[in-house]
């Protein structure tokens, strides 16, 4: 593959003025990681997608549970059904969670939202978080100031700065949930 090919034009990150933080468990990042390599894996490599799910307690964000639904992806595009999505929304309700973000694999280490990204993202919602990990995550994710991190805000989709990420997303060591609805 040409190195070149999703190099686009970097987008200018940004710092918003927030006390947000983001609780992240150590196994809600080897979940993610575990699925997105299962897509980098496939011959040819896939794009991957999970979604991470959790609550909203004041400006603390809980991250507790990771679902893999089912998507239709191949080289440089993820994407899922509205029956899929359907799953995903019935998955939040039952484990009593709400979705907080979208997480999907580039085939590169370019990280920034591609207009397919913008475009075709399932859920549009404010606050949202983004985040494009590169590589297919032959990597992994760590540190996540490597991946690129994004929220929904005003109708956008804007990029996270690095100071923002190491500031605001805590990694911790606590129990979450993972549903695989690939099956």
């Amino acid at each position: 593959m040409d190195k070149n090919f999703f190099s686009f034009v970097t987008k200018k990150q940004k710092s918003p003025n927030d006390e947000i933080t983001y609780i992240v468990p150590n196994s809600i990042i080897r979940n993610t990681e575990k699925v997105l390599s299962e897509y980098g894996d496939m011959t040819p490599s896939n794009e991957g997608l999970v979604y991470w799910g959790g609550v909203i307690n004041g400006k603390i964000i809980n991250i507790s549970i990771v679902i893999a639904p089912k998507t239709e992806s191949n080289f440089g595009r993820v994407s899922t059904s509205n029956r899929s999505n359907f799953d995903v929304v019935k998955t939040l309700i039952k484990n009593k969670a709400i979705e907080i973000a979208q997480v999907h694999s580039h085939p590169s280490d370019w990280v920034d939202h591609s207009e397919g990204d913008d475009l075709w993202a399932s859920f549009k919602i404010e606050g949202l978080v983004s985040i494009v990990v590169p590589n297919y995550c032959k990597y992994g994710m760590l540190p996540l100031m490597n991946c690129g991190v994004h929220r929904y805000i005003n109708g956008n989709f804007i990029r996270l700065s690095k100071k923002y990420i190491t500031s605001h997303f805590r990694l911790v060591n606590e129990k979450s949930d993972f549903v695989d609805l690939r099956k």
